[in-house]
């Protein structure tokens, strides 16, 4: 299920600076971060206006990738597993069913993890997805999604529990992602749309409780 998030305003056709645009993103749980689990945001670079294919959770084997499935083109990830011991940007690469990942390097900006910090922020430019700034430009349409997982199973044998919380309710059977407009300088949190409710995990490590994200012009 998606959460379309658009709006009138209008960026200049040619935006200035070569990032073209910055993302920002805020995750918040209700316990505190914890590095040896491990956090996602989830990009679909589609540029579809209409949202729908979108990334979503893996809860239940087969397993696949161990931790998303749907649709997506690239994702953040925060654990103590990354070559920089903490944030690393990854592009999925194409045609290998969301199994093999090419490593692009660390936010332009990140908010440093201390062990009681609650939540994860950090900065990307569009360009750090899409080089050509030209080709950075045309994109409108991106559908994220936040995911927190306790682990990353990928034998689908393995049929120990595994805690996940995504965007949406797991108590109704709902996942969601945002159908995200990214030509406008926007925010959109989670008390405009109270998409994530508190204590839908029992862990609240993993309990995602707020989110932010700010798209704006460079």
């Amino acid at each position: 299920m998606l959460l379309s998030l658009s709006a009138c305003a209008r960026f200049p056709d040619t935006p200035a600076g070569g990032g073209v645009r910055r993302i920002v993103v805020e995750v918040q749980v209700a316990g505190r971060i914890r590095p040896d689990y491990h956090y996602f945001v989830l990009f679909n670079l589609s540029n579809d206006p209409t949202g729908q294919s979108g990334p979503v959770p893996v809860v239940t084997p087969p397993w696949g990738n161990g931790f998303a499935a749907g649709a997506f083109t690239h994702f953040m990830r925060f654990d103590n597993l990354q070559p920089a011991g903490g944030y690393a940007l990854y592009r999925v690469q194409p045609n290998t069913n969301l199994s093999v990942f090419q490593y692009l390097g660390t936010p332009r900006v990140s908010e440093p993890v201390s062990a009681n910090s609650d939540r994860l922020r950090f900065e990307i430019d569009l360009t750090q997805f899409i080089p050509n700034p030209v080709d950075a430009a045309q994109m409108q349409y991106i559908q994220l999604n936040i995911l927190a997982t306790d682990r990353i199973p990928i034998d689908p044998n393995d049929l120990s529990p595994k805690i996940v919380d995504a965007l949406g309710d797991p108590n109704l059977g709902v996942s969601q992602y945002l159908n995200l407009r990214i030509d406008q300088n926007r925010i959109v949190r989670n008390a405009d749309t109270n998409l994530e409710p508190r204590g839908d995990v029992p862990d609240p490590d993993l309990d995602i409780v707020d989110w932010r994200v700010e798209v704006r012009a460079l």
